[in-house]
């Protein structure tokens, strides 16, 4: 059937508009990979807390242990967001390229339906943002209650697994120059490294910046450490990598509107030139 000009300028567009809405979503499955796959430093930490006996006991602990982190979540939302426009692009493509109207239907409902879901998922994402903050630090603050480890040769399994916190928060605070989640004096005073320095000091050594020879000092005050916390370079950290993930997701939500309003135009036009054809 042949169509009309405007008919075949909206078929050609619809095209493009799903080869680039196809493209967007192999860039989305690439990214959702990317951060399914990348390692942060709070999953150390995470890894860490896991092995340690009687986590399951504490909330907070428990929650670090067992949830992935929420760009990792981000990740794998990306991944099967991706495939999903990757299927719908197709159907877009298909049925611009047939001018088969039950293609173009199911075409414009799947992109309908995952409009109101990026809306819904918008809206629940603001409402809800500043309790991750809050979780977020909590979880922290319980792990430091962890911070334990002594190289006195001592091998119970308490101490083993103080170590492993230890050992994963001092790589934060050494490679991030910073100190605890806060930089606040007390913060380690419910740690085993606390009480078993028998309160001597207020902040562990990997608070301190390195000495001239690039070693960790054998004690930090409160003077020298570090002034800010991790929890800032960790929200950071997460900040660049939504800031690049939430660019992507609005420049998909505008695509999926205009090839949306494309596809149902064209379906209409297709429609009434087939009933005027016949």
């Amino acid at each position: 059937m042949p169509l009309s000009c405007t008919a075949r300028a909206l078929k050609f567009s619809l095209f493009i508009f799903n080869l680039v809405f196809l493209i967007c979503g192999i860039i989305c499955v690439g990214i959702g990979v990317w951060l399914v796959l990348d390692k942060y430093a709070i999953d150390n930490l995470a890894m860490a807390t896991a092995k340690v006996q009687g986590y399951d006991q504490d909330a907070g602990l428990r929650d670090l242990a067992t949830k992935p982190t929420a760009v990792r979540q981000i990740g794998y939302l990306l991944l099967g967001g991706g495939l999903i426009v990757i299927f719908v692009a197709f159907l877009g493509c298909c049925g611009a390229a047939k001018e088969w109207r039950p293609l173009l239907c199911c075409y414009a409902s799947c992109l309908m339906l995952i409009l109101a879901v990026e809306i819904a998922a918008t809206i629940y994402a603001f409402l809800h943002s500043h309790m991750f903050e809050k979780d977020f630090r909590e979880m922290l603050h319980s792990t430091l209650k962890m911070y334990n480890g002594t190289d006195s040769g001592v091998k119970s399994k308490e101490m083993q697994d103080g170590m492993l916190v230890k050992t994963a928060w001092d790589k934060i605070m050494i490679e991030k120059s910073c100190c605890g989640v806060d930089s606040k004096i007390g913060e380690f005073n419910n740690s085993g490294w606390y009480h078993m320095t028998k309160g001597r000091y207020l902040f562990p050594p990997a608070c301190c910046p390195l000495d001239e020879h690039n070693r960790l000092r054998p004690s930090c005050n409160k003077i020298m450490r570090h002034p800010h916390g991790c929890i800032e370079y960790l929200y950071r950290e997460n900040s660049i990598h939504s800031s690049s993930i939430f660019g992507i997701i609005a420049i998909l939500f505008i695509i999926e509107v205009i090839a949306f309003l494309i596809g149902v135009d064209f379906f209409g036009r297709v429609r009434t030139e087939m009933l005027h054809f016949f």
